[in-house]
């Protein structure tokens, strides 16, 4: 029977993640310098939670993002992205950071399995 994590001793928010180069910014050398911005600017944050989930935060103009101030996120299982939880069963793009709290505030709640 899944058990919710009342244990959890702080919720995290957008500003606990630590957003580095995601891995195809290593690639913005090897392109057409049209793309080599886009790949150079993209950053990632992921992070994982005492329930088995985590969320993995992406940003920059070739995500759903609009590369200023949205991201898109996707929800991890056993650092996996995950399709099927009762949040959603796809990325979600053009969110805010308020928002993207939000989701996190829904994977932390998720229960365990």
């Amino acid at each position: 029977m899944a058990q919710i994590n009342k244990n959890m001793s702080k919720i995290k928010n957008f500003k606990d993640l630590v957003f580095i180069p995601h891995p195809i910014a290593g690639e913005a050398q090897k392109l057409p310098l049209y793309l080599a911005k886009e790949y150079a600017e993209a950053k990632q944050a992921k992070m994982n939670f005492e329930n088995g989930y985590g969320i993995s935060v992406i940003f920059g103009s070739m995500f759903y993002s609009n590369g200023i101030d949205t991201y898109e996120v996707g929800i991890l299982k056993d650092g996996i992205l995950c399709y099927a939880t009762p949040i959603t069963d796809d990325v979600i793009g053009y969110i805010t950071a308020d928002e993207v709290t939000d989701i996190m505030r829904k994977i932390q709640e998720l229960p365990i399995d």
